[in-house]
């Protein structure tokens, strides 16, 4: 493989090179899916939740195929593939708006924090899917985590809380 080639697959599973931040590099990524969920719901505000689940299932796909890859070149879920939390953070965004969930700036802030929370602590099943072997096991703990941070969402919706 050429050099650009392997350039161009990191790009991908890092995330414009948010993978390659020196500390932290899953909340970077997070960073990137945020900004990229807030542009496309402020320019494609009408199709911005199905926007965003459509390109959770693009990225997934790209993520299974250059996983081994990435595996090969950096090792076992290596901390340079963020492409699955931007895939994880898009998944309860996508719903919320397709729920007609406001987000002002505090449920931005609240989806963030506590996807990086679920990201982190891995609660079941979270942490049985990241024993999956390949690019299944990189990505679907922080699907899980994106569904977790969906429903608590949702809850803090539900009881009012945020009024």
């Amino acid at each position: 493989m050429t050099d650009s080639n392997d350039l161009m697959k990191e790009g991908i599973v890092s995330f414009f090179f948010l993978g390659r931040a020196p500390v932290a590099p899953g909340t970077f990524g997070s960073l990137g899916a945020l900004g990229i969920a807030y542009l496309v719901s402020t320019y494609i505000s009408d199709f911005a939740g199905v926007t965003l689940l459509i390109m959770a299932g693009a990225f997934y796909y790209l993520g299974l195929q250059l996983a081994p890859w990435c595996e090969d070149k950096f090792g076992n879920d290596p901390g340079v593939f963020v492409l699955d939390e931007v895939i994880g953070y898009l998944i309860p965004i996508g719903f919320l708006l397709i729920m007609g969930v406001e987000l002002d700036a505090f449920r931005w802030a609240l989806s963030f924090i506590a996807f990086r929370g679920f990201d982190v602590v891995k609660l079941w099943p979270a942490k049985d899917l990241e024993s999956m072997t390949g690019g299944h096991g990189i990505i679907l703990d922080d699907v899980a985590a994106g569904f977790q941070t969906l429903i608590l969402m949702l809850l803090i919706e539900q009881s009012g809380i945020l009024l």
